[in-house]
């Protein structure tokens, strides 16, 4: 399976976040779907306020 892009991470945190409606809701959904690192990936990215939306 390839990495996922740190963008990529962000995304699936953000969908999490959409899914899980409520804080217990978007972490049980991002422990289900991602790694611990994917999760610390996508932290990282959202903090440096790149884009995430687009290719």
């Amino acid at each position: 399976m390839a990495r996922k892009t740190d963008k990529q991470c962000a995304q699936q945190a953000l969908a999490a976040a959409i899914v899980g409606k409520t804080k217990s809701g978007t972490k049980q959904a991002m422990n289900v779907t991602m790694t611990r690192d994917e999760m610390q990936r996508a932290q990282a990215y959202l903090k440096s306020g790149k884009p995430v939306t687009g290719h």
